[in-house]
């Protein structure tokens, strides 16, 4: 429908599981035939007539199961020749496994299937990946757009097939791609969501009708096939779609649920289910609205029609139908002229006679019987093989040549095979089952069907026994060819066809996934046999004794057992219904014979973990033996109930049981012990006993852990580091608050804070040497503790050696220049170069230091006692270390030695200029204090902590306090002593106004006193222009 128009139209929507033919190879000759039963002409002539003036789309499967397509010259290619040259058909459906089938991809393949491969009707498959090397890429389309109905056509198929990409994501994008064509064709409007923007895949994309895809509104419907599980999660994914991007119709064709036999509505999506077959006639009229926001839509619930093929009623035999009838006879006269051979066999009774009621296969063994199942247990490979007697058939043939023709005389059914395991006791019941059922009488009842004909096995049997007639069971072993009697609990691999597994009253219960549970069991798997597959070998269709009625027994075999037919020293296996003998042993340890353990003495409790596996392929139980008052056993596993009862242990199943010691009460030594648990009634089977498990325990019990960590001590680390802040950032604050002060400037306001900072930064030295591992708990703050002790001290020293050598040799050459009569400009920059000299080479020593080898924390063992241990902070490589402690020391060692010379040189310097002898001073009382402190530190042992620590942290502190207290409590006396001359005077010059004023125009002026301010007035210094020219000596600079 054109995207303009806005109108209300209903469709068909029918899919075909017909085969190609209407009836067998030599059946229906003409449409007037009453042989012609069903088949792809009759599909379409019911629709013709059901479908009315409405368009329809005709979705057909793909026949690769009958005697007609594998007895064609063109082999599966049959297909292409009816459906599209015949019936026009341009798609057509099929599982992944056709993408397998072409000799021309896979060399396990015998067939040519390239004529099948067409543009004008290619293979609808929406899930799947088809590789470009796979000659069927470019004849596949996710999507199939059908013009006649508008309809957007997408059929999934089952997820476990080969080739098969996920349900939901391919299904998800084929509609994205969809929505894209009805938004191109303005049907719907665009959406700008990130959601909608999404592209679809390229496979998803391969549409034959392009140019129509361009022109209409579509509406998309999807087939679905696959199991119950499946279907439900694929519906669910489609529900979580956005409303405009969810199919119209999804269509279960594998009828997993009768709520959906009538379409059903689920939000927004109508839901159907309906088993597809072969033999009925199925379609849904859709009645879509066209011109909606979202696109089309159905406009309401479609109808559901299914009615039989066969027989087809006489006013539906149109022309065409007639016209295809006669074309599909001159096929199938092709078919049987070609009639290949695929073995060579002996005599081949007639199995069925049309003629009569004599139905020989259903009174035992019958060779055709033989036949079948031989074939399907060579083919699979299987252990038995076996099949109904109600489906095989035919007049037989002579010995000699077996043509395809035969094989499908006897047995015209397309079934597949299926293959599983199970074992002897179900193997047993399946027979019994059969055995019990079977009328035995060689004539046609609804039961004797259900006689198992058999390969690979004998059964003997008495039909004289009610309810369990079999008397003994024998299995072919493949290896010595010789018959031995049925294991009850040995798994054989069985094959079969599709419709003992799947449709046959019973039999499918007993061998489907509820029946099959017993461990190496399997449930039946369908697959396709290639009945094109010859032998050269002469098959022997004579009887082989596989059946055999002996009347003389009357004691039937019986392979149930029961927990109340268990005979002693026997225990019960509920998984498998069987009474097995006790083990003699069981094999069950601990994974570690023998654990030593060290554990201090007065501590908290300590674990160690230890496993206990069970070795055996059949559970346990087991409990811990008496244990000593100062061990216990826990575990983190589910299974463990302590030691007041047993525990279960699975076969190979482990039990992690953690040991806890507690060693308060313990005194220190040494304890040999051995730990045992016992394995009392193995868990699984009441009653029997095994040997117990054991590992031995060896228990060292050191005394109480000593780390010889810092402990109360640092809290006079911390109280003198405050000290030193507090000292510096106060004198700091200070300078700041009085540096117009004369004696403030003479001074340097620049220099005081500049110690004040160095001085800041070497006491906070002290923080990171009063950490350990006992305020550190992980390993890296640990080691940046480690390295930022020198850094810290190392910049703390520099900053306030580089400051003082900085006034110190500032002084020095004012004061030099002045003496020698020679102009000098000394500028701030110029002294600042020596301090960011000696700072550069610190910083660079350092950053080497902190890249190449950087200082990390150990314990370290002190005598070979592992509970004694301290911690230091040590370098990967002592030689590194050593070469950059040795380093560093060098380069501040030699400024601590310039800047001595400089205060050396300032000694004769005028008292107007004394804090130059402060500034020695206090270079001086650092040189003691290295003089003193530093060889003290290596008289004590570098495990003795707390005294090393104390003896840092001192000479640390008196480094910082001499510095601050030896420049500032003289600065702050002068300043104070200032202030007091200055009251002094004040007080002075009033009292003398007070005694000797004159009064000169209105003042009163003191004459001594305006004249020794005249004095002052013409020995002050110069204006603050005339005292930065370079001739000028301020002791302010």
């Amino acid at each position: 429908m054109v995207a303009s128009e806005v109108i209300a139209k209903s469709v068909i929507l029918a899919t075909s599981w017909a085969p190609l033919l209407s009836g067998l190879l030599d059946q229906c000759f003409n449409a007037d035939d009453p042989t012609c039963r069903g088949g792809a002409a009759a599909f379409r002539a019911m629709l013709r007539h059901h479908r009315g003036d409405d368009p329809a789309v005709h979705l057909q499967l793909l026949d690769k199961n009958n005697a007609f397509v594998h007895m064609h010259p063109l082999g599966l290619s049959i297909n292409r020749v009816v459906l599209n040259g015949l019936m026009g058909l341009d798609v057509f459906a099929s599982s992944p496994s056709i993408l397998l089938q072409n000799k021309l991809d896979y060399d396990v393949s015998s067939q040519d299937i390239s004529y099948l491969q067409t543009h004008d009707m290619p293979l609808l498959l929406t899930n799947v990946n088809v590789s470009p090397g796979n000659s069927w890429h470019p004849f596949t389309k996710a999507v199939h757009f059908d013009e006649d109905t508008g309809l957007a056509v997408l059929s999934v198929s089952k997820s476990k097939e080969e080739l098969n990409a996920p349900q939901i994501d391919s299904t998800i994008g084929t509609l994205r791609y969809v929505r894209k064509i009805n938004e191109e064709n303005g049907c719907i409007t665009p959406s700008d969501s990130a959601y909608d923007n999404m592209f679809l895949q390229s496979n998803a994309t391969g549409d034959g009708n392009s140019d129509a895809a361009q022109k209409t509104c579509w509406l998309p419907v999807v087939y679905h096939s696959d199991d119950s599980d499946q279907f439900i999660d694929f519906l669910q994914g489609m529900l979580t779609l956005p409303t405009h991007h969810r199919p119209a119709m999804i269509i279960d064709i594998g009828g997993n649920f009768e709520e959906y036999e009538t379409p059903t509505l689920v939000e927004k999506i109508w839901v159907a289910s309906h088993r597809w077959d072969s033999r009925t006639y199925f379609h849904h009229k859709l009645n879509i609205l066209y011109g909606g926001p979202d696109g089309p839509a159905l406009q309401s619930a479609p109808e559901f029609k299914s009615v039989p093929l066969s027989p087809l009623p006489d006013d539906l035999k149109d022309d065409i139908y007639k016209s295809e009838i006669l074309a599909l006879r001159k096929e199938a006269d092709i078919a049987l002229k070609n009639n290949p051979v695929v073995g060579h066999s002996t005599f081949m009774p007639v199995t069925r006679d049309s003629s009569s009621d004599y139905r020989p296969c259903k009174s035992g063994e019958c060779p055709i019987g033989n036949l079948f199942t031989d074939a399907a247990r060579w083919y699979t490979g299987a252990d038995v093989a076996f099949i109904t007697s109600g489906g095989v058939r035919g007049p037989g043939w002579p010995a000699g040549e077996v043509h395809v023709s035969d094989v499908w005389a006897a047995l015209p059914f397309p079934n597949m095979l299926c293959t599983g395991y199970m074992n002897g006791v179900h193997l047993f019941q399946l027979l019994n089952y059969s055995m019990a059922v079977a009328t035995f009488e060689g004539v046609d009842t609804d039961d004797g069907g259900k006689l198992l004909q058999i390969s690979g096995m004998k059964v003997r049997y008495n039909t004289e026994l009610t309810s369990s007639r079999i008397i003994s069971i024998d299995i072919l072993d493949r290896e010595s060819n010789e018959y031995h009697p049925i294991d009850r609990l040995k798994t054989y691999k069985f094959a079969t066809d599709s419709y003992v597994c799947d449709a046959y009253a019973l039999f499918p219960s007993l061998l489907d996934s509820t029946a099959l549970t017993v461990e190496g069991e399997q449930p039946e798997v369908a697959s396709f046999l290639d009945q094109s597959t010859s032998s050269e070998l002469v098959y022997n269709s004579s009887t082989q004794g596989r059946l055999v009625n002996d009347t003389s027994v009357t004691e039937a075999l019986n392979l149930i057992q029961t927990e109340d037919t268990c005979a002693p020293g026997e225990y019960w296996k509920s998984d498998i219904e069987t009474c097995l003998l006790c083990p003699i042993d069981f094999d069950v340890s601990f994974s570690r014979q023998k654990i030593e353990l060290e554990v201090v003495s007065h501590r908290d409790a300590q674990s160690v973990t230890v496993a206990l596996k069970n070795h055996e392929q059949f559970g346990v139980a087991v409990i811990p033996k008496k244990l000593p008052h100062w061990l216990k056993f826990s575990s983190i596993d589910f299974g463990y109930t302590g030691t007041e009862s047993p525990s279960s242990l699975g076969p190979g199943e482990s039990l992690r049981l953690s040991m806890v010691v507690d060693p308060s009460d313990l005194e220190e030594g040494t304890a040999y012990l051995t730990i045992g648990f016992g394995v009392l009634d193995g868990g699984d089977y009441l009653g029997c006993v095994g040997q117990d498990a054991t590992f031995d325990l060896t228990m060292r019990v050191l005394p109480t852990e000593q780390k010889n960590q810092l402990g109360s001590i640092r809290a006079v680390g911390f109280t003198l580091f405050g000290i030193i802040a507090f000292t510096s950032i106060s004198f700091a604050a200070f300078v700041f608050c009085h540096h117009q002060q004369q004696i403030v400037r003479a001074l340097q306001p620049i220099f005081l804070v500049t110690i004040c900072f160095g001085v800041l930064v070497l006491g906070t030295a002290i923080v990171p040497l009063s950490l350990d591992d006992e305020t550190i708990t992980s390993q890296k703050g640990c080691d940046i503790k480690c390295m930022s002790l020198p850094w810290l001290i190392i910049m703390g020293f520099s900053i306030s050696i580089s400051a003082l050598f900085a006034k110190l040799w500032r002084i020095n050459r004012l004061f030099n220049a002045d003496n020698s009569f020679r102009r000098v400009q000394v500028r701030a920059k110029d002294v600042a170069v020596p301090m960011f000299i000696l700072l550069a080479i610190n910083v660079a020593i350092l950053l080497a230091w902190s890249l190449v080898d950087p200082l990390r924390w150990h314990r370290f063992e002190m005598d070979g006692a592992s509970w004694n241990t301290y911690g230091i902070c040590v370098g990967s490589s002592q030689s590194h270390a050593n070469a950059f402690f040795v380093v560093v020391g060098i380069v501040n060692l030699c400024a601590l030695g310039f800047t001595l010379i400089q205060a050396w040189k300032a000694r004769n310097i005028s008292d107007e200029f004394s804090e130059t002898k402060i500034v020695g001073v206090a270079i001086y009382s650092w040189l003691q204090l290295l003089i003193v402190g530093v060889p003290c530190l290596f008289l004590i042992d570098r495990d003795n902590t707390k005294p090393r620590y104390f003896l840092l942290v001192a000479l640390i502190f008196a480094v910082c306090m001499s510095m601050l207290l030896i420049i500032f409590v003289p600065l702050l006396w002068q300043i104070r002593r200032a202030k007091i001359q200055r009251k002094i005077q004040v007080c002075q010059s009033i009292s003398s106004q007070n005694s000797s004023a004159v009064r000169i125009s209105g003042l009163n002026i003191n004459p001594a006193r305006l004249s020794e301010m005249r004095k002052e007035n013409q020995a002050s210094p110069r204006s603050s222009d005339e005292t930065k020219e370079p001739l000028e000596v301020d002791s302010a600079v």
